[in-house]
């Protein structure tokens, strides 16, 4: 029998985008910025059986920030299927359950379980670890910079959406 031959494939990553000024995109940068505390959050809550998407879910649920799967999927960004699947775990796991609005059926209303909001605490002690390791070596000053620069561009993108007129900052951007 013929030996087969096979040749060794290495994996190789993709080149990183850069900006024509040969430094590294803002986009590029803030993209990975945000997989960094994403992986991050999901090595720190792995014992509790949860990731970093799952745990934002249950925040913005306890926090009052969003209500439906709908504000979810709105207020992060997210498509309905793969929200659906968070949602079920979660549920799964009871540390959330849905209700039906008495007002209207079609709607579901999610909220966090006893269970889930006794988990908060922890969970949100994690995403502050997560993040203030990211921040490590930062000034409060610099802090502070980077809060107010992330959100200029977030209300500059909400402004050219149409999604906000000049003068309703979100986010401390003077108009």
């Amino acid at each position: 029998m013929p030996a087969i031959r096979r040749s060794a494939i290495k994996a190789e990553l993709p080149a990183p985008a850069h900006s024509p000024e040969g430094g590294l995109s803002v986009g590029y940068l803030l993209g990975r910025a945000r997989a960094s505390l994403l992986s991050g959050l999901d090595t720190e809550l792995a014992p509790f059986g949860l990731n970093g998407m799952q745990y934002a879910v249950l925040k913005h649920l306890g926090e009052g920030a969003a209500q439906t799967a709908a504000d979810l999927c709105r207020f992060m960004y997210y498509d309905t299927g793969s929200m659906t699947r968070i949602v079920d775990h979660l549920e799964e796991k009871g540390l959330l359950r849905r209700e039906r609005c008495r007002e209207d059926r079609r709607v579901v209303f999610l909220r966090v379980s006893p269970a889930g909001r006794a988990q908060l605490p922890r969970l949100r002690a994690i995403g502050t670890r997560v993040l203030e390791n990211h921040l490590a070596g930062f000034s409060a000053a610099e802090i502070d910079t980077l809060r107010r620069y992330l959100g200029r561009m977030i209300d500059n993108g909400e402004l050219k959406n149409g999604k906000m007129t000049e003068g309703d900052s979100q986010h401390g951007r003077k108009p």
